[in-house]
């Protein structure tokens, strides 16, 4: 009979203990969920552009090709070394062409200029990050931004990094989002090769392209 009770006062210590944690987490939820902006960032799911090759959480397409287009050659299913998954984005410019810079804009719907209504509202993302590593070692990104599409369906805001100095091993990359307005963004993805930063041309590789 004792140890019947000790079991039962046992019992209802350990379920007062479990609604007490519950009880706590609830409250830092509502605390969370009355914080406005601050809730969706917290709720905000990683957004890709780019994940793997064919992955279905694949976002935007890489059909706004700009600048010595013949010059640039781009390779999404690329599978020796990724970062991650089975495959990453290679990307090889030959620093040849007139115009002596080129590009390559991820943009939603495809080959989006800003005269075809698109986008993804993605407010709550607070950062784009990227992975990426060059051939050698030396190669330069000119500029990587997201946004700054215009036109009549103009993208909300621009953010970008410029001048990135690669290395010969995967690094990750990011920029601040926190007080962009992402309310509508067509360009999704953009990177940029320079002759001026790569005189002999350059070889990089990509991965691991999302909003968080």
């Amino acid at each position: 009979m004792k140890g019947n009770i000790k079991n039962l006062l046992l019992i209802i210590l350990l379920s007062c203990f479990v609604c007490a944690c519950v009880s706590s987490k609830t409250v830092k939820t509502d605390a969370d969920n009355a914080g406005g902006s601050e809730t969706s960032a917290s709720s905000f799911e990683p957004f890709y552009v780019y994940e793997d090759f064919m992955s279905p959480k694949n976002h935007y397409a890489p059909s706004g090709w700009m600048g010595d287009v013949a010059n640039l050659e781009l390779d999404q299913s690329y599978s020796q070394e990724p970062h991650d998954g089975k495959s990453c984005i290679k990307m090889r410019y030959n620093a040849e062409g007139l115009k002596q810079w080129a590009g390559i804009y991820w943009q939603h719907p495809v080959n989006n200029w800003g005269d075809k209504k698109g986008g993804y509202n993605l407010t709550g993302a607070t950062k784009l990050t990227f992975w990426a590593k060059g051939a050698n070692g030396y190669e330069v990104i000119s500029e990587v931004k997201i946004g700054g599409i215009s036109g009549q369906f103009s993208d909300s805001d621009v953010a970008w990094l410029k001048v990135i100095k690669l290395t010969g091993s995967w690094k990750k990359y990011t920029i601040d989002l926190s007080k962009s307005d992402l309310s509508s963004i067509s360009g999704g993805f953009c990177i940029v090769f320079s002759k001026k930063d790569n005189p002999k041309g350059c070889t990089v590789f990509l991965d691991d392209i999302r909003y968080e």
